[in-house]
C-alpha cells in the first residue's frame, strides 16, 4: 500500500482459559490467536477466510476492542485502539463498526427499529428530540426499507430485513470501517445477493473499508479486494483476491478452494491433504499446524513453525514449502 493503512493488526494474540472436567475441573487454554498480523487500507475490502473455529470473530471482537487482548497492538488511522482513553475509544467507536451474523439477536425485540436506529444517534450526539426520526427514515431509504417500518418490531421482519435494519444501524455513526462477521451465512441465497449487492453499493457510495469475515470462497472471490487465509489461530496466507484463488501457495489454501464447490463437472481434484477433522485447538500440533493434513509434510513442518514471508510484492505465505 502507498499510503498509510487504516487499519494495522500487528502479532496480536489472544487466548481463552476454561475449566473443564468433573469432579475436578482442569485448567485448559485456546490459543484463539497466536500472532495475526493484516492490515486494511482506505476503501478496501479485506476477507478473512478459514474453516469454524480457526479464529475469525475473535480478530474482529480484539480489533474492535469488545475483548482485550493478550499481545500485539491494533492501530486505527495512525491511533493505538488497545491503549486510547475512554473517551479516545468513544470517538474511535464511531468509526469503527460491525455487522453480526445473526440479524435476529443483534436487535433487541424488545425495541422498535426507530428506537434501536436512533439510539446510536443520540449517544453520541448526532440528532435528538425531532431530529431522530427524519435521521432514521434516510437510514432506511438507504438500505431499501420502507419507511413504515420504523414503528415495528424485528420479529416482524424477514431474515433479509433484519440484516439490512443491523447494517442501517451500522451505517448510523458514519463509519469508516465495517467488520462484517459472516453477514450473509444465514440468509438464503437470493437474499444472499440482495445483501452482497448492497454492501457493495454502499462501500462505492461512501468509501467504506471493510473487513469480511466468511468461509464462503465464492462470497469471498466476488466482495474482496485481498484476501487473509486462516488455520488454528494464525495467518497462513494472503494477498491479492484474484491471486490467491488463482494460485494458492499453502497447502491448506489449495484445500480451501478445492473442498468449495464449483460448477464444473468435469473438474478434478489434486489436492494432497488427508483426510480427517481439524486438530483440537486445545491442544494444537507441533511446529506448522496443518502438517498432520497435509501428504507434503517434512520432519521440518512437524518441529519447526514456518514464518510468515514475502514471497512476492502484496503476497505472504507461511509454509516451509512454498
Amino acid at each position: 500500500m502507498s499510503e498509510a493503512p487504516l487499519l494495522l493488526v500487528q502479532d496480536l494474540k489472544k487466548t481463552f482459559v476454561a475449566h473443564r472436567g468433573w469432579p475436578i475441573p482442569k485448567r485448559t487454554e485456546v490459543r484463539a490467536l497466536d500472532g495475526v498480523s493484516f492490515e486494511v487500507g482506505r476503501g478496501e475490502v479485506l476477507g478473512v477466510v478459514g474453516e469454524s473455529g480457526c479464529g475469525k470473530s475473535t480478530v474482529a471482537r480484539v480489533a474492535l476492542r469488545l475483548q482485550p487482548s493478550d499481545g500485539g497492538s491494533v492501530t486505527f488511522d495512525g491511533a493505538d485502539v488497545h491503549m486510547a482513553s475512554r473517551r479516545e475509544m468513544r470517538a474511535m467507536r464511531r468509526r469503527m463498526q460491525m455487522i453480526f451474523q445473526d440479524p435476529a439477536s443483534s436487535l433487541d425485540g424488545r425495541q422498535r427499529i426507530i428506537d434501536a436506529l436512533g439510539e446510536p444517534l443520540r449517544v453520541h450526539g448526532i440528532a435528538r428530540g425531532a431530529a431522530v426520526r427524519p435521521a432514521v427514515e434516510r437510514l432506511l431509504d438507504e438500505v431499501g426499507l420502507p419507511r413504515t417500518a420504523l414503528d415495528r418490531y424485528p420479529h416482524e421482519f424477514s431474515g433479509g430485513q433484519r440484516q439490512r435494519i443491523g447494517i442501517a444501524r451500522a451505517l448510523s455513526l458514519s463509519p469508516d470501517l465495517i467488520f462484517a462477521d459472516e453477514p450473509v451465512s444465514a440468509l438464503d441465497v437470493s437474499v444472499q445477493a440482495q445483501i452482497l449487492m448492497l454492501l457493495e453499493r454502499l462501500r462505492r457510495d461512501r468509501g467504506l473499508a471493510f473487513v469480511f469475515i466468511s468461509h464462503d470462497l465464492g462470497v469471498v472471490r466476488h466482495f474482496c479486494d485481498r484476501v487473509v487465509v486462516m488455520y488454528l489461530g494464525r495467518v497462513v496466507e494472503s494477498g491479492p483476491t484474484a491471486q490467491v484463488f488463482a494460485e494458492p501457495l499453502h497447502p491448506y489454501t489449495r484445500l480451501l478452494k478445492e473442498s468449495s464447490p464449483e460448477p464444473d463437472p468435469t473438474r478434478t481434484i489434486t489436492m494432497n491433504f488427508q483426510e480427517g477433522e481439524p486438530p483440537s485447538p486445545v491442544s494444537p500440533p507441533t511446529g506448522c499446524h496443518f502438517h498432520p493434513r497435509c501428504r507434503l509434510a517434512t520432519e521440518r513442518c512437524r518441529t519447526e513453525r514456518p514464518a510468515l514471508r514475502d514471497l512476492s510484492p502484496g503476497r505472504t505465505v507461511s509454509c516451509h514449502l512454498a
